[in-house]
């Protein structure tokens, strides 16, 4: 096959090792000129050379194999600038995320065992209260991703049926394991009346119980000191925990609100140290 040259020779002439020249065929992104009937030997041609160097240097560009495949499927050259400028964004966005995180190495670093100050921790009764809720299904990662999509489509659809809202929304965390793939949290509206359940909203109740809250002011970029704080409010009264963790956003994030005034009440459902008569329509703070 004059003209043709084995995987071998390909491989080393493109920087590109044989497995991945493999998965590149497998994937129709770098396909041989010419595969052996008999033996399934791949034979590649000189002319191979510029695409195969295109999508080496895609690749070390950190461009998905998907996306580089819309970008050799590009009929026009504005068509391969649409998908390179939605990676450049997507760069873009990490490298901005990562300068905020190197931004506050140097005051972890600097006091590695550093304890926030402890914030305040209270007990009150949550009411039984209906609710609208929906579940998402996120990475630890994308939690804050995720949220405000959800709350979105649980409003629009309390919207759709008339209902507004009888107080604060919030979370309860289903999943107790941090590091799995995968939490489980319910997002939820009280309601005055249960909604129809639909494809995008359930109904749902919060359930009649004693709670250790504390709330937490300003970003959620330090919120681990609400939890700590309740941590060790729990150790020191000897409590035990009833329920998952639940977040009530009372100040939410939105236009125009600054940072500096969002808060959210942190709370953990606990078991009453004994079996007190409840206060009537009482909440200590």
């Amino acid at each position: 096959m004059t003209g043709l040259m084995p995987i071998g020779v390909f491989a080393r002439a493109t920087r590109l090792s044989v497995r991945v020249l493999r998965n590149y065929d497998r994937l129709g992104l770098l396909v041989p000129a010419w595969v052996d009937p008999d033996t399934g030997y791949r034979r590649y041609s000189v002319d191979q050379f510029p695409r195969a160097g295109l999508v080496r240097r895609l690749r070390e560009l950190e461009v998905p194999l998907p996306e580089i495949a819309e970008i050799l499927a590009a009929d026009t050259p504005e068509q391969a600038s649409v998908v390179i400028e939605r990676h450049r964004e997507r760069v873009a966005a990490r490298a901005a995320r990562l300068d905020e995180i190197a931004g506050r190495l140097g005051a972890v670093l600097a006091e590695p065992g550093r304890v926030s100050g402890w914030l305040e921790v209270y007990e009150r009764w949550s009411g039984a209260q209906p609710t609208a809720r929906t579940l998402v299904r996120t990475p630890l990662s994308g939690l804050a991703g995720a949220l405000a999509p959800g709350f979105a489509r649980l409003y629009a659809g309390l919207a759709e049926q008339g209902i507004a809202p009888a107080g604060p929304a919030g979370t309860r965390y289903l999943s107790d394991d941090l590091d799995a793939v995968e939490l489980e949290v319910e997002l939820f509206v009280p309601v005055a009346r249960p909604p129809r359940p639909t494809a995008t909203i359930a109904a749902g109740e919060r359930a009649d119980c004693l709670l250790a809250a504390t709330v937490h002011e300003g970003g959620y970029d330090d919120i681990e000191t609400a939890y700590r704080s309740l941590g060790r409010w729990i150790a020191e009264q000897d409590r035990v925990l009833a329920g998952p963790a639940e977040e009530r956003y009372l100040v939410p994030p939105a236009p125009g609100v600054p940072m500096a005034a969002l808060r959210a009440e942190i709370a953990w459902p606990v078991r009453p140290p004994s079996a007190p008569s409840r206060p009537a329509d009482q909440e200590t703070k």
